[in-house]
């Protein structure tokens, strides 16, 4: 207690440095990933060759999905193509797993990642059409 009341400002400027640090990091991993509305995933869907991942189980996605959708858990999001250039698209039932995928095919170097904002919950709610409905 002692040095940071002798040293006042050199310690503020250490907190200040470190905030900087931890938000600069934070931006950088989310500021990639960017969350999408029902309409843009639409525009999107129309106008570009995507990769959409349902991450819900298999039961949830057999009782409806999104048209062209792959079903896969977030484990199974190492094994998909990286390379292709095509934007990639997650959702599921919370934004936080979307969320996890997005980033985890982030990190692998895509350079366009999206998710659903509100999931597949939102889709629904905005009477977007689903496939698979038993």
């Amino acid at each position: 207690m002692e040095f940071i009341a002798n040293n006042i400002i050199l310690f503020t400027a250490l907190v200040v440095l470190i905030f900087l640090i931890i938000n600069l990091e934070t931006k950088s991993l989310f500021g990639k990933v960017q969350k999408l509305s029902c309409d843009e995933l639409t525009k999107l869907l129309n106008n570009s060759k995507i990769t959409l991942i349902d991450l819900r189980t298999a039961e949830e996605f057999n009782s409806g999905h999104i048209v062209t959708a792959k079903n896969l858990s977030l484990d199974d999001i190492e094994k998909l193509d990286t390379k292709s250039g095509n934007p990639f698209v997650a959702y599921a039932s919370t934004d936080s797993d979307a969320l996890k995928a997005a980033l985890q095919f982030s990190k692998s170097g895509t350079q366009q990642v999206f998710y659903l904002e509100g999931g597949i919950k939102s889709w629904v709610e905005n009477n977007m059409p689903l496939t698979g409905e038993d």
